[in-house]
Order: C-alpha cells, then structure tokens, then sequence
C-alpha cells in the first residue's frame, strides 16, 4: 500500500524538469515588475492589472531564481565535489556578465551623465555603494556572488542530515538563525537594513533550494504539507499591507514560489499535448537561458531610457527597451561564453 502511494505522489526531481522554464518565467515577470513599478513612480496608468501585481508579485520574482540557484548548484556538486571548479565556473558565469554590461553602463551613469568621477564609479561598479547609501543597480549579482561563497558550508550542512526531519529542523534552523540576524540589523543600524534588506533577506531562500535540491537528487515524494503551504501562501499574501518589510519579503517569497510550483504541476498535467508543451516550454526556456544577461541588460536601459525622458511606463518606450534588452543579452552571452572558453575551457569541460 506504501509503495502504491509513493508512486502516486510527485517527486521533487520535477523541478529539475521545468527549472529554465522557471527560469524564464522569473525573468519576465521582473520585466513586468519593473514596468508596472515605472507606472507607479511616474504616476501614468497606474491602475487595474497593475496596481495588483506591483502589490503581490512586485520583485519576488527574484525569489525562484535564488531557489533555483541552490538547487543547480547542489546537483552541481554533487556531480563535482571539487571547489576549485565550482568557483572558478561560477563566478566566470556571473562576474563576466556583470563586467560587460556594467562597466559601460556605470561609466555612462557615474562619468558622462552625472559627472561623479572616477571614484563613485568604482564604488558603484563594486558594490561599496550598495551599504553606503542603498544603490540597488545589479544588486542581484553581489548577492549570489555572496551564496556562491556560502553554498560549500550550506552543502555540508545539507549533505550531513542523517534524515529529513534533521533536514527540517535545520532548513528552520537556519531560517530562524537568518531572520534574527536580520532583526539585530534592522535594531543597530536602520539605514543600512534599509538599503540591503532587498538581499539580506532572501538569502534563506537559496539556502532552501539547497535542502530541495537533495530531496530532487535523491527522487523523493513531495509531502502533502507542500500543497497545504502553498494553498496557505494565498492567504499569507493579505500581510503585504503590513508596515513590516520582513514579513512583506517573506510572504510575497512564498506566494512567488508557490505560483511557480502550480505552473510546474500544470505543465505536468498538459505534457499530453505534446505540441502545446513543447512550444510553451521552448518560449519560456529560451528567456531562461539568458535570464541572467536579461536581467543586466534590462536594468541599465531601463534607467538609460528613464534619464533620457523615455521611461518604461510608455509602451512604445517599453516595448523598445525590452527588444533592446533582447538583442544585447544575446551579445553579452555570446561574449561571456568567447571569454570562458579561452580563459578557463578546462573547467567548463569537466563540469
């Protein structure tokens, strides 16, 4: 009867399935956060569809790629355990990117445009800006160079369970050890929580894909507790309203992740149209394979077409922009994967 029910049940290695879908549907709902949020600050049509999803979705869909991220890497390491690799390979993927795209778009912003020097640049370009005074452009990549750093120690912390309800205890453990770390921040120093509370407090989210990511290698059952959480995150979503900034990133945290799990357990129940499936897979996959040069390329034009009088809330300008951001992630990606093979092709061989 046991194994009955196990056969019943989904596994976690699903997600492994639709993990660039997810991918690609993350990056275009921050597309769309991002419009409607230019709505909101320019005060043009701000209203119906936009209000709601400025309000529920807004920028938790960071939240999927941070899962996502620890649950690659875990499957990653897995494959292969050595660290010079996996540091080596990582940081390339993220670094090489952000170097391209940045290094223009800050010199733009920080020489020409605004006329700060040299100096800001530098701080900008690495981030000092960030704690200084909340300079949140590409903050994304500071924060999983960071998980980067971190993911050996959650790997050993993961690997180390004797069983899930060890795995539990810790995934809460760590939860809890991190909102507090939190909390203490918000209480000492206010403004700077105020200006990385945007990454500090999704770092539990990358730590969760690491536990989920064993449970996927492993081609284990999906617990009907998951469903219950995700049913309860609907109604979680209500304390958006709340002046708490912690419990608004973890509330909209969950709802985003449980809206990625439904569209995976739809996808699933459609695979029988095999054509539909297909097609919707290959559209959202192709945008997953380039989130990460998306995301760069969106961010700087969005700002460029912004200070130049062409903010994103117009339609035309965001339909430019976005066709923009197109056309110049698939250069960068073609440059990142020029420079990698030349520099480290050894390390892309083997891993």
């Amino acid at each position: 009867m046991e194994n009955k029910l196990q056969k019943k049940r989904l596994s976690w290695d699903i997600i492994s399935d639709y993990r660039g879908v997810l991918m690609g549907i993350s990056i275009i709902s921050i597309m769309i956060f991002h419009y409607t949020d230019d709505c909101l600050i320019f005060k043009t049509g701000f209203t119906g569809w936009k209000v709601f999803y400025n309000t529920y979705i807004s920028s938790s869909s960071v939240e999927p790629f941070l899962l996502l991220s620890g649950f690659g890497l875990y499957f990653s390491m897995k494959k292969n355990p050595s660290l010079q690799n996996f540091f080596k390979k990582r940081f390339s993927r993220i670094l090489i990117p952000y170097f391209i795209v940045a290094i223009p778009a800050w010199l733009w912003k920080d020489i020409f445009f605004k006329k700060l020097g040299f100096k800001v640049f530098f701080k900008d370009l690495f981030f000092i800006t960030f704690f200084e005074n909340g300079q949140k452009w590409f903050y994304y990549v500071f924060l999983m160079a960071f998980c980067y750093l971190i993911f050996p120690y959650i790997f050993r912390i993961v690997e180390s369970c004797p069983d899930e309800e060890t795995e539990d205890m810790r995934m809460m453990s760590l939860f809890t050890f991190s909102t507090l770390l939190s909390l203490l921040i918000q209480d000492c120093c206010k403004d700077l929580f105020g200006y990385i509370n945007i990454a500090l407090l999704r770092i539990p989210v990358f730590c969760f894909g690491c536990f989920i990511g064993k449970r996927a290698y492993e081609k284990r059952s999906i617990r009907p507790g998951v469903y219950v959480l995700m049913i309860a995150s609907i109604f979680l979503a209500q304390l958006r309203t709340v002046n708490r900034v912690v419990i608004v990133r973890y509330t909209l945290g969950l709802l985003n992740l449980s809206i990625c799990f439904l569209i995976v357990l739809i996808l699933r129940k459609i695979k029988k149209l095999t054509k539909l499936h297909k097609a919707i897979c290959k559209f959202f996959e192709w945008f997953g394979k380039y989130s990460l040069e998306l995301y760069l390329t969106h961010i700087a034009l969005r700002s460029i077409y912004a200070n130049y009088g062409h903010p994103n809330c117009n339609t035309k300008s965001e339909l430019v922009m976005v066709a923009s951001a197109i056309i110049l992630s698939v250069i960068v990606k073609l440059l990142t994967n020029l420079i990698t093979n030349i520099r480290i092709p050894s390390v892309y061989r083997t891993n």
